[in-house]
Order: C-alpha cells, then structure tokens, then sequence
C-alpha cells in the first residue's frame, strides 16, 4: 500500500509525537513538511522535511494529500475548513473544535467535501479498549448498567507557567476528561443527561482543578466520571495502559464497567463473572480473568487507520461527526455545573 505524503500542523508536544511517530513507519506515511509559527526547526528531526511558519503556504508549496492539525484549539475549525476547501483529508487533534457552533460547521464542510477525517481520541486505538469493546459487543457482559471512571493525577506546579493553562478551557475537562468521555460513549453508548460539578478549591484559578459527572445513557445505563489534576494517584488510564512514558506504569485500573452477566475492568484488562456457569447472584461465587492484551502504541495503530482510511476506504474510528458528539458531551459537564442542574448534550446527526 503506498505511503501517506502527509504534513503536520503545529509543532507542540503532540504535534512532535505525531512527527515521531510518522517518520517511525516509512512504509506508512512519508512526512512532506511541518508548519509552526514559533517552534525552532532545529529541535526536531525532520528526516528531509520542509519547515514553514504558516499553514497556509504550507499546504500552497507542499500540496500534501492528508495533513495532522495539532495546532491550538481555537485554529481546529479554521483549518479544518481549509483542508476540506483544498480537498485534503485530515485528522484533527482533539477538542475537534473549540466551540459547538464550530463543530457544526466543520461537520457540515466535511460532508460537503467528502474528504476523509479522523479526530485524535488515541485511546480508542489501545489494544485493551479494543478488546473490551469486543468483550461488550458478544454480550458477554450482558446489558451493561452502570460504569464508573476515575483519572486523577497531580500535575506539577511548573505546568502552569504557561498562563492559559490557568484560565477556563485550559483544565482538565478539555484536555483530560474528554479521552474519559469519548471511550465512555464508545464503550457504553450515546450520553443522553449529564450532571457535572467543578471545583476551583486547591489553586483557586480561574481553571477547575477537579471535576464530577453523572451520565445517562441512552441504553439505561449510568456512569460516573471523576478527575482532578491536584490530586496524586494510580488511578489514571495512562498510568495502567503504559500509552505514556511521561507517567509511570502503576498497573492500576481505572474504569470499571457492570453489567447484567458479568463485569470488566481496564486498562488492565480483567473480567468477572460467575464462577460456575449460570449461577447469577450476590450470594454466589465469582471468578475473574485476566485477559492481558498485547501492548502496542495507539497513535501508530492510529496512523496505520488512517492509511487504510484513505487508501482502502475503511470507516473512521472516530470521524469529526464523532469528535462533535464528545465535544458536546464534555461541554455539557461545564454547563451543567455552571447551571445547577442536569442538561442534554447538543447531539449532532449526518445530513
């Protein structure tokens, strides 16, 4: 299959693990030029590519046939539109967007164009979540009822030097609980009400620092969400699915999915059920199981799909259509803790 000739969109940290990780599968992609306004070229390894300070000449002089964007939030929708505007297939970090309004629109360019997308949720693309999305989808578990998740971490004081991260949309809702939210919408349904609290308490900035929330799904089933960035633990999925050599591996889970049959705990992928087939019950025994899937780096599996995306057609893990309805899953939580009371997700539809 002929590699990718794609171009990259910013220069920050995922920016360059997009970089890195292009130039680790030749047979995939070939990386034809990187854009960034202030990063310095000669901290990275380019392998022959081109360095531009703007996208737009970028895309002009290169004419790549897809391109990552790992550019700020708020220039996802504008540069999205110039890709479907100039027929290139992208993906698109995550938030899709920063805004409702401009997912809408990015949704309705992507469908007018027909380019090919994907939105960075990487953790779809872990081996674990695969299988036990698998594991869910035999039925094994049977109707699942509720889910539970908890991502807490501490974050170092030097992290907030860069002052956005002190201000509202630099906190972990956006740029932690929305990989929770996604893989609880991919793992348990659409979200249909969504309860959320936030608090301020341990830095007091602008930002929260530690946030809850109540799903409804719209199969019945309820999950709970609860993260902060100033708390210290084992309990965060990057620390469990060792997807992130900047936390250390701690081999703790933090999701646990219930359902009718049985239960399923990740990233550290262990099942439950009764210990003598058919005997269903709280009195009864159980036994659990550990099915210890095969590590493998997501954002690699991630771009070998987007190859098979546009070379062979394959359907998007997670198209901007999908990215849309995390957004708006996420933004529910801030809403609805800001209003003090429960609030329906936007819910975006093709067409």
């Amino acid at each position: 299959m002929k590699p990718l000739r794609i171009a990259v969109l910013g220069a920050g940290m995922i920016g360059r693990r997009h970089i890195q990780t292009i130039l680790a599968l030749p047979e995939v992609a070939e990386l034809a030029a990187v854009a960034d306004p202030v990063a310095n070229p000669a901290q990275f390894q380019l392998g022959g590519a081109a360095w531009f300070t703007d996208a737009q000449a970028m895309l002009d002089s290169v004419q790549p046939e897809a391109v990552i964007i790992a550019t700020p939030n708020d220039l996802h929708a504008r540069q999205g539109q110039l890709c479907c505007d100039l027929g290139i297939h992208f993906l698109v970090e995550k938030p899709v967007t920063a805004s409702l309004e401009e997912a809408g629109a990015l949704v309705r360019a992507v469908e007018q164009s027909g380019v090919k997308t994907l939105v960075g949720h990487h953790r779809r693309y872990l081996a674990a979540v695969e299988q036990a999305k698998r594991v869910i989808d035999t039925g094994a578990l049977g109707a699942l009822v509720a889910a539970s998740v908890m991502w807490a971490t501490r974050k170092p004081d030097d992290y907030f030097l860069a002052d956005w991260r002190t201000k509202a949309g630099g906190g972990p809702l956006l740029i932690n609980a929305i990989h929770e939210i996604d893989l609880l919408r991919y793992l348990c349904g659409e979200i249909r009400l969504v309860s959320g609290l936030q608090s301020h308490a341990m830095r007091g900035f602008a930002v929260e620092d530690s946030a809850a929330a109540l799903f409804q799904f719209d199969n019945g089933c309820l999950g709970t969400l609860t993260l902060t960035d100033a708390g210290l633990s084992p309990w965060t999925i990057e620390q469990g699915s060792e997807e992130n050599s900047n936390f250390p591996h701690t081999g703790q889970n933090a999701y646990r999915l219930a359902g009718t049959k049985g239960s399923l705990e990740l990233p550290v992928l262990r099942s439950w059920g009764p210990r003598i087939p058919g005997e269903i019950g709280w009195n009864k025994p159980l036994a659990s199981t550990d099915l210890a899937p095969r590590y493998r780096d997501p954002y690699q599996a991630q771009l070998r799909h987007f190859q098979r995306l546009i070379r062979m057609d394959e359907a998007p893990v997670v198209s901007v259509l999908d990215g849309a309805n995390t957004l708006a899953a996420t933004l529910a939580v801030a809403q609805s803790s800001s209003q003090g009371r429960p609030c329906a997700p936007v819910r975006f539809t093709s067409g």
